[in-house]
C-alpha cells in the first residue's frame, strides 16, 4: 500500500498538478472575463484544498513509517543557527524586496497579467485568500517537490547525485506551472533550484519554506491595497 501511495504521489508531481493547474487556471480565467467577481477566490479555495491533500498523504507517509521524516527534509538540520539565520536572513530581504518594489507595482502587474491574469487579487477578501495559497505553497510544494522528490529520487533513481536529484526536482516544479507558459516554467523551475538549494545546504526544508512563502507573500507588500495599488503577485504561488 505504501509502495502503491509513494508512486502515486509521484505521479501526482510530475503529471496531475500541470494537468489540474492548467485546468483550473483556465476555467478560472474563462469566469473571470464572464464577469464572475467569486472566480478567483473559488480559485484560490481549490489550490488551498489541493494544497491541504497533497500534504496530509505525504505527511501520512511519513507517520506510516514508509518514510523517515529526516528523509522528507523534516529532521532536524546540519546547524540549528545556520538554519535561523538563513530563514530571518531570507525572510527580511524579500520582504525588504517587495517594499523596494511598490514603485514598480503597475509595470509589474502588466508584465504579470499575460500569464497569471487569473491569480492576481484585487479585494480584500481575495487577497486575504492569496496569502493562504502563499503560506500552503511554501508548505506543500516544498514538502512534495523538494522532500518527497529527493527522497524519490535517490530511492528509485541511486545514480543521481544531489546536484541532479534538484535538477529534475527543479524541473518538475517548473512543469506544475505550465498554466503560466513556458517562462513561467523556465523561471519557476530556476527559484526552484535555488530551494534545492537551500534544502541540500541545510539539510532541513524550514529555509525553503520560510523564503517560498515569504516570496509569494511579498506580491502583498508590493501591491497592497493601502498603497493605492491593486493587489497582484510577484511571484510564483
Amino acid at each position: 500500500m505504501a509502495v502503491v501511495l509513494t508512486h502515486s504521489v509521484a505521479l501526482y508531481a510530475i503529471v496531475a498538478v500541470p494537468w489540474l493547474g492548467r485546468l483550473l487556471y483556465q476555467k478560472a480565467r474563462w469566469c473571470i472575463r464572464a464577469g464572475d467577481a467569486l472566480a478567483k477566490v473559488r480559485l484560490y479555495r481549490q489550490i488551498v484544498i489541493e494544497q491541504v491533500i497533497g500534504t496530509v498523504v505525504v505527511l501520512w507517509l511519513c507517520f506510516s513509517g514508509a518514510v523517515s521524516p529526516t528523509h522528507l527534509g523534516l529532521g532536524a538540520s546540519r546547524s540549528g543557527w545556520l538554519t535561523a539565520a538563513s530563514a530571518v536572513g531570507i525572510g527580511t530581504l524579500l520582504l525588504w524586496s517587495g517594499l523596494r518594489l511598490r514603485p514598480k507595482a503597475q509595470r509589474i502587474r502588466e508584465k504579470l497579467s499575460d500569464r497569471a491574469e487569473a491569480l492576481l487579487p484585487d479585494t480584500l477578501t481575495e487577497q486575504c485568500w492569496f496569502a493562504a495559497v502563499s503560506i500552503g505553497a511554501g508548505i506543500n510544494e516544498e514538502l512534495i517537490f523538494r522532500g518527497f522528490l529527493f527522497w524519490y529520487c535517490t530511492l528509485w533513481l541511486p545514480h543521481l547525485n544531489s546536484l541532479e536529484c534538484a535538477l529534475v526536482a527543479s524541473l518538475i516544479f517548473g512543469m506544475a506551472h505550465l498554466y503560466q507558459g513556458w517562462k513561467g516554467v523556465v523561471s519557476t523551475a530556476f527559484v526552484g533550484l535555488i530551494f534545492a538549494g537551500l534544502y541540500v545546504l541545510t539539510g532541513n526544508l524550514l529555509v525553503p519554506v520560510v523564503a517560498h512563502a515569504t516570496a509569494d507573500l511579498r506580491a502583498l507588500l508590493i501591491f497592497w491595497r493601502g498603497s493605492g495599488q491593486q493587489a497582484t503577485t510577484a511571484g510564483a504561488a
